[in-house]
């Protein structure tokens, strides 16, 4: 059994999501139809339409974590009994 507070204190716990076997074959799936992409458009087009794609989840990802911390801060601030008059 893996102790979560021991890997914490050890700095040995690691954050990086595990792929599902679903999550793998989705990726192949995807890899294969960028491939076609890059067939067909060439390239510099697919490269393009990646990085667009990349700023995208990026920006996504940004306004996840946000939206977790500020639902962590209202929740700790619940706790401690601050309210927002809300």
């Amino acid at each position: 059994m893996e102790n979560i507070l021991y890997q914490l204190f050890t700095n040995g716990y690691d954050i990086t999501p595990k792929q599902d076997e679903t999550q793998q074959e989705l990726l192949r799936q995807i890899l294969a139809e960028w491939n076609k992409i890059k067939q067909v458009f060439g390239c510099e087009f697919a490269d393009h339409l990646r990085e667009l794609e990349t700023r995208r989840e990026d920006w996504q990802n940004l306004h996840y974590y946000r939206s977790g911390f500020s639902l962590g801060i209202r929740l700790m601030l619940e706790i401690f009994g601050f309210t927002s008059g809300e």
